[in-house]
Parts: structure tokens; sequence; C-alpha cells
């Protein structure tokens, strides 16, 4: 099963966009529930989410997932993280599949995974058009993840940097390019992870970010915004011993978010033994939850 490739615009940017489409649809026929996919903080969609496109895809929906802007194959600004420029691409991508034949406008689902999770939540909060909302292992508040990361005195060096950048860059016009494992510290599970996606031939962007990445990180607050989603049902998987994302992320964000919604915990898993690449075994429960999920209220 492959995706077609095809493309749209948000910010004036050509945005790369893959859609599965179900085997056993034809023109002509009533139209299905289409499904947005989001990818992590890596941005990259082909790693990220093929699994989960794909088996989405075979339930008979389709599913769409998309390059934000800067990374994968859409135009942009390289090395530059901005959740609020990812959560347009988002508004737009929905605007896209309404318009694809095949698609009913008014059944669009959203998994996100990860910081996809994060964008995830703010769109759906944002964005009526979103009926149905899944996140797995997501990021839901971007200071506090920072922070929970980080030993104490790491994050309070790291807050005064980024804090310093800030007032320099504003006079300079400039930006301050570092490592992006400084940013999003990677613990030896996420190094492994990385590792495993090269063997696979998966491609990555620079390592570089421009330090502003960190500071437009700390300030998106999907949290802060989640009581917005009900009455659409939201379901939250988290990992029990998610090192990446503690999963006070979700359980805190959970406890906000109205009714109708569900908490899937991942037993003894870390971040990514959600994805099959890593663990075939318990992503299937990602799997067999999320497509409950959709099936129940899309």
């Amino acid at each position: 099963m492959h995706p077609t490739e095809l493309t749209f615009y948000s910010d004036g940017l050509k945005i790369a966009g893959y859609l599965f489409t179900p085997a056993d649809w034809k023109p002509g026929n009533a139209p299905r529930p289409g499904i947005l996919v989001l990818a992590g903080y890596s941005g990259n969609t082909q790693a990220d989410c093929t699994h989960m496109m794909k088996r989405l895809c075979a339930e008979g929906w389709f599913v769409f997932g998309f390059d934000y802007q800067g990374f994968g194959n859409s135009e942009g600004k390289r090395s530059r993280h901005r959740a609020l420029e990812q959560a347009q691409n988002c508004y737009d991508a929905i605007s896209f599949m309404q318009g694809v034949p095949g698609i009913d406008a008014q059944r669009i689902g959203l998994f996100g995974t990860s910081f996809g999770g994060a964008n995830g939540v703010w769109v759906t909060a944002f964005d009526e058009r979103v009926k149905v909302l899944v996140t797995s292992v997501g990021v839901m508040n971007g200071e506090t993840w920072m922070r929970q990361i980080r030993r104490p005195w790491e994050w309070l060096k790291f807050k005064d940097e980024v804090v310093t950048d800030a007032r320099r860059r504003v006079r300079e016009g400039t930006p301050k390019m570092v490592f992006h494992g400084d940013i999003m510290l990677r613990d030896p599970d996420s190094a492994r992870q990385r590792d495993m996606h090269k063997e696979a031939g998966h491609a990555f962007q620079s390592e570089e970010r421009d330090l502003e990445s960190a500071e437009a990180t700390m300030r998106y607050r999907p949290d802060w915004v989640v009581d917005k989603i009900s009455p659409r049902p939201a379901l939250f998987i988290y990992a029990e011993h998610d090192n990446l994302v503690p999963p006070q992320q979700q359980l805190d964000c959970y406890a906000k978010c109205g009714e109708p919604k569900k908490l899937v915990k991942l037993p003894k898993s870390g971040h990514y033994d959600s994805y099959e690449l890593r663990n075939p075994e318990m992503s299937q429960t990602t799997y067999r939850e999320t497509i409950s999920w959709f099936r129940q209220y899309l």
C-alpha cells in the first residue's frame, strides 16, 4: 500500500501531503470519513506515521498526512520549529481534505503522536471541523515538557540561555543555532530509536535548530485549551515508563478534558513502544484502541 503524493498551500508555502485511499473505494461510492495523522517533533511523517496511516486506511478510511513547513518535502525555512505555524498547516490540511473526492467533509478525525499529539489537542480545540481526536504519548505543555526532561539545575541554565538569546536576537536579528538534541534532550531510548530509523533508511533533517524553536515550544500549552474540545470525543494514550514525554503530561491534560473521553495506558512501556518499528506487539494496543475510538465516534 502506497500513498498518493499531493500538495497544498499553507502560509504561501507548498506543503507535501500523502493520501492513503481505501482499496475498496471507487469514484461514485458514498463518501467516507477522513483521518488526519500528525507526526512528532522530528517532523518526519514517513518515519513516525506510515504504519498508523496504513492501518487506519485498511479499516476503510481515507488517511492523510503531511510534512510540516520546513520539514521533509515541504517548502519553508529549515532548522525551525514553530508549533503555531504547524497548527496553521493542520487547519489548511483539513481544508484540503474537505475537497478530496471521497472524503466526507463533515467527518474528519485526527490522530497525533508525540508532539503531533500537542498539535492535535490544540487544533481540535480551535477547529470544530475535527469531530474525533486521538492523541498518543503527546506533549501537552511545552514548558513543563522542557523542564521535566532536565535535572533542576539544567533546566534553570537552559531557560536562562533561551531568555538571554531572545534579548540578543530581537536586537541583532540573527538566530542562534544549537544541536537539536540540546532542545529535545535524548534519553538512551531516544538515541536507540534514532539509530533504528537510520537503519531503516528514514531520512532526517539537519541536526540543528534555532534556539527560538525552544522559546516557541515553551509557550505552546495545549493543556490550557483542552477543555474546549468537549463534547467532541478525545482518546488519550500514554506509555507508563515514558522518559521522553513523562506520562504526567497526558494525565494532567486528560483530567482537564471534558467528556466523552478515554485514557489508555501502555503498561511497562517507553515512548517509542507505541510505534510498530520499535515494539510491534505493544503497538497493537495503540492500533486497537485508536481504531475502536474512530469506529465508535467517527
